[in-house]
Parts: C-alpha cells; structure tokens; sequence
C-alpha cells in the first residue's frame, strides 16, 4: 500500500516537473525577450529623473486628416475608422473643409487618400446631392479633434516630458488610436464623480480650460505623451526609481489620482496578476480596495486612466481600462511600456 503511494507521489511530481519543462520550452522566447526588454528599459530609466504625477488633466487632440466615424452609404471603399487625409492632393484637416470641398465639387468624382490602420491606399468618391440642403455631400460623419479627462502618469526633470493616460486616445468600437497632428493638456476642474456599476462606466467631470500647460507630442496605445511648458510644479519633487516588470509582485499596491476636492491622494489596490508576457497596455490585472475610493467611484471610471500605481515606493505603471462587469477591477500598463514611449520622440 505504501509503495502504491510513493509511485503515485513520484509520478505526480514528475508529471509536474515535465509540464514546467514543457512551458519553459514553449515560452523560451518570449521570457527571454521579456528580460532583455526589461535590462533596456532599466538602462533607459536609470538616466531620466521621474517624479510621480497624479493630476487630472484636460486632454485636447487636433487629428491628422479628418477621423471616419459613420459611413451612410454602401457604394465607396470607405470604413469606420479610416482616416482621410486629403482630397485631390489637398491636405484635409478640418470636417469643415471637407464638407467645403464636397459642396464644390459638382458631383464629379473625388479622389481621396486614406489611412487604414498602418497602410495609406487610394479611394474614389462620388458627392450625392443632399435633398434637404440641396448640397453635396460625400454620405460621411467624420471627426477632426478629441477631448477629455485624464491623468498625468509621471514626469521627467530632465527632458521635461510628461506620460498619460496609460492608453491611446480612441474615437471607435474599433479602438483604433487616433493619430494626431498637435494637442495639448490643459488645467482642468473636477466638479463631480458619477459612479460606475456593470456595464455602465463612471467618469469624472472636469472643465478643459484654455490654460496650456503642455505639448502633446505622441498618442500611442500606451498613452499621451509630450512637453510640460511649465515645470514648477515638479521642481522640488521627491524622485522616484521605476520598478522593472520582473520584480512587480502581486499583492498589495498604491494609486495616486485626484477627484473631486481636485487635491492628489494615495488609495489602496491590490495588484492581482501580472502578465509578464504581454504587450500593449493590459499588462496588470487589478483590484481597488480602498474604502473611501469605492464610496466615491465605485472603482475605476473614465478621467482614472493614467493614474500611477506604486509599490515598494517605486512606480510599477498606471491605470488604463475598467472591467465592463466589475467597476472594482481593470487592467493597467507597465511603466517600462510607457517608457519606452516617452524615449521615442524628441
């Protein structure tokens, strides 16, 4: 009978042993590359001076071309999502030019220049007379600028960059990033929280002003970045190191962000996977357990995005998406992601 046992011990051990040899074989390559990627980004942070930001920004996007956001006709080449970036080798930047353009036109066909995704290809259009304005007009809704509430991830003495908001600004079901040709962050006033519940995400309600404190340079899948026009604010701030994406630990961790008393306060998480493997923004799976952050927001809500998640009192990375079911729990980006980012333009 003891036999029986020790045999049955020893084959689940080695069962055990072999499925760990397998996953290693399989992922050999990805964990590699997971801590090559991490030795550079430890090499890039370790010139940069960062300071934890926190702040709710205004966030403003002038887009490249014109953004497809509804297509009301079946006979042209031309999706939800795509970009028009000219019309007959005239630059288009405007919704206003472009309908300036189509009014013109006297019907004859138009040939455009879009973007899908990463590829540019041409298109041919022909504007329809609107029976209402008596008009024409191309059967398109477009969009040429963005706007919201966001969160300053962290800040860079030395170049005087900013990150933000954790993932990219996006203006479809499609998620595609937009693409921009200038913005800014601007001061903002947060006057009031709605609350999130199941599959109806809260926000916070903020002005945008015209106070300028920054140039948005970048909009990626990974967050806003840019110039600070003004740093005062973070001269005197204490620097912090960032914590490579190998040594992040699930368990308990911090949040900084700023609600309605548009003061920055520190909450409870808890950190509850970490996806070492993975790329892009959903990088971290966590978990708000602060008290008072729940009696206020019931979680995570849209103007959150951004917010730096510390550990060990280093930054480890920022809020970026909420859990459709669960307002407690969403998903977060390393701050290596963001750093490299932050270090791709100039």
């Amino acid at each position: 009978m003891k036999k029986i046992n020790i045999r049955k011990i020893a084959l689940g051990i080695f069962t055990i042993f072999l499925l760990c040899l397998l996953y290693i074989f399989l992922n050999y390559k990805d964990l590699v590359y997971v801590y090559k990627y991490s030795e550079k980004i430890e090499k890039q942070s370790e010139n940069m001076k960062i300071v934890l930001g926190g702040e709710a920004v205004g966030i403003k996007l002038l887009a490249t071309g014109v953004l497809v956001m509804q297509v009301d006709r079946e006979d042209v080449d031309i999706k939800v999502g795509d970009i028009i970036l000219s019309v007959n080798d005239e630059q288009v930047d405007t919704n206003a030019k472009l309908q300036e353009i189509a009014k013109k036109s006297n019907g004859e066909i138009l040939n455009l220049k879009i973007k899908r995704q990463e590829q540019e290809k041409e298109v041919k259009i022909e504007p329809v007379m609107d029976e209402i304005s008596g008009e024409y007009v191309l059967g398109l809704w477009v969009k040429d600028s963005s706007a919201g509430v966001g969160t300053v991830t962290f800040y860079d003495k030395k170049t005087k960059k900013f990150a933000s908001l954790g993932h990219g600004v996006t203006e479809t079901k499609e998620n595609y990033v937009l693409p921009i040709q200038s913005g800014g962050i601007t001061s903002t006033n947060i006057f009031s929280i709605e609350k999130g519940y199941a599959k109806q995400p809260g926000q916070l309600r903020g002005t945008i002003s015209n106070n300028i404190i920054g140039d948005i340079m970048l909009n990626t899948k990974k967050g806003v970045y840019g110039f600070m026009l003004d740093d005062s604010y973070y001269k005197d701030k204490e620097e912090i190191l960032v914590m490579k994406k190998t040594e992040i630990k699930e368990g308990k961790a911090k949040i900084r962000c700023t609600l309605d008393d548009n003061k920055i306060s520190e909450y409870d998480i808890e950190i509850e996977k970490v996806l070492l493997t993975s790329t892009g923004n959903k990088n971290m799976i966590i978990k708000i357990t602060d008290e008072e952050l729940l009696n206020k927001t019931n979680g995570i809500i849209q103007g959150m995005s951004g917010s730096p998640i510390i550990q060990d009192n280093k930054l480890v990375g920022a809020i970026t998406h909420v859990f459709l079911n669960d307002p407690t729990r969403g998903y977060a980006v390393f701050a290596e992601n963001m750093i490299e980012d932050i270090n791709s333009f100039d």
